[in-house]
């Protein structure tokens, strides 16, 4: 993988991160909300923190990836044309939102409506981002994986640290079973999320191996070199998911969450997406090569 790629690999992880963990902790917030609001707010108040500095790193390395950074302006100049000016603009926005948002649930001046208008923007930075591989010229990211693997590791890395910033919350502290219940739903939705990104694997490769040279190139790598390194992504996604579920199941209303569990789970699944995303990268190969 060339070396210019690195800085868009920890970009696309870290916001998919930042924008999955605030997505899933709006969704917490606005159920409990209505049913128990002092628990709502100290549960996610650390989560909600937590996105801002993530998505401002994950924007910095964004702009390790320009010839320029200090003229990542000017990217913005093409929102007719470009899903880079599209990306930039919804990615920026939601940083910006996440600053409004934060500083009103501190205050509680605002319902869930902002928060989900800020989730909306980060799906729509998601969204621009697999719009930007999905026209270039390496089949394998022209593809409908580049949506599932997307948006599948925005909300398998969000359930995660959902989970993981409510359990720092939590501190140690006895839920309700209410409260429990809500956390293992929302821990499914990781569970979910892994489970349709490595059925759809087969399918991708499979596809790929009856597509142009370019195409091939990658399902021979993906069915070569790259698949130990897959299948170790599939291990730890799986069982970091796993992780997560069990150890909201431990959790009763009269024993609190065990966190390190979920902070186990966690450094799994992250360093399975950080795999899957490497092998991402690493396996597309452009139509380009070899044309003279």
């Amino acid at each position: 993988m060339f070396a210019e790629e690195w800085p868009l690999m920890m970009f696309t992880l870290i916001s998919q991160l930042a924008i999955g963990s605030y997505i899933l902790l709006v969704l917490v917030r606005s159920i409990l909300a209505q049913k128990d609001a002092p628990s709502a707010k100290r549960l996610t108040s650390f989560g909600f923190l937590a996105v801002g500095p993530l998505m401002a790193l994950a924007l910095i390395f964004s702009l390790f990836h320009l010839g320029t950074p200090l003229g990542a302006y000017r990217s913005i100049q093409n929102l007719g044309s470009s899903w880079l000016s599209r990306e930039i603009l919804t990615a920026g926005g939601f940083f910006v939102l996440w600053f409004v948002s934060y500083r009103a649930y501190q205050k509680e001046t605002v319902g869930s409506g902002l928060g989900w208008v800020t989730s909306l923007v980060g799906l729509l930075a998601i969204f621009s981002m697999v719009n930007i591989y999905g026209t270039s010229v390496r089949p394998a990211w022209d593809n409908a994986n580049t949506y599932i693997t997307f948006f599948g590791t925005t909300f398998a890395l969000g359930s995660l640290g959902a989970a993981s910033f409510i359990a720092y919350g939590a501190k140690g502290s006895v839920l309700s079973p209410e409260i429990l219940t809500i956390l293992k739903k929302v821990s499914l939705i990781g569970v979910v999320a892994v489970i349709v990104q490595l059925i759809y694997l087969p399918v991708f490769i499979s596809g790929l191996g009856n597509g142009v040279a370019a195409a091939m190139a990658s399902a021979q790598l993906l069915s070569g070199s790259y698949l130990f390194p897959l299948v170790v992504y599939g291990v730890l996604s799986l069982v970091g998911v796993g992780l997560l579920y069990y150890g909201l199941g431990k959790a009763t209303s009269t024993k609190s969450i065990p966190a390190n569990v979920v902070y186990l789970a966690l450094i799994m699944i992250v360093i399975g997406e950080f795999i899957g995303r490497y092998v991402f990268y690493a396996s597309a190969v452009s139509v380009m090569i070899g044309q003279s």
